[in-house]
């Protein structure tokens, strides 16, 4: 996986709809992270573009240069990114951020079915009053 496949990702969990957004947050031109996105240009993006996109997407700077994670035996370095969310569900999204399209894909479709509500006449649904 590429850096521009990682940033795309990264974007994506962030929330962030367009590289105008994502200039407007991290303060790199919009024309630098398009050419990071496309994979055009001799050499790779400078270490403190890398840097900035990576903080403005709440992805390491490991993770988004190398596709490297970081593994932490501290439960609080595990949610720093996400300082607001469950420590689960910061565990969840900093797992889903390193997965392929198609495992991320796969992974929403069974929260979307997990999350369905019951219908009204499953036998799976609990029942009040009996």
């Amino acid at each position: 996986m590429t850096i521009g496949n990682r940033l795309d990702q990264a974007m994506k969990a962030a929330r962030i709809k367009s590289q105008s957004e994502l200039a407007r947050i991290s303060g790199v031109p919009q024309a630098t992270i398009s050419r990071i996105l496309k994979g055009v240009g001799s050499k790779g993006p400078e270490t403190e573009t890398i840097k900035k996109l990576a903080k403005a997407c709440r992805v390491t700077f490991s993770w988004l240069n190398e596709g490297v994670a970081e593994h932490s035996d501290s439960e609080e370095d595990a949610t720093d990114s996400y300082p607001a969310m469950d420590k689960r569900i910061a565990h969840a999204v900093k797992t889903m951020q390193q997965m392929s399209d198609y495992q991320l894909n796969q992974m929403i479709k069974i929260i979307d079915t997990i999350a369905e509500p019951f219908p009204d006449n499953t036998p799976d649904k609990p029942t009040s009053g009996n």
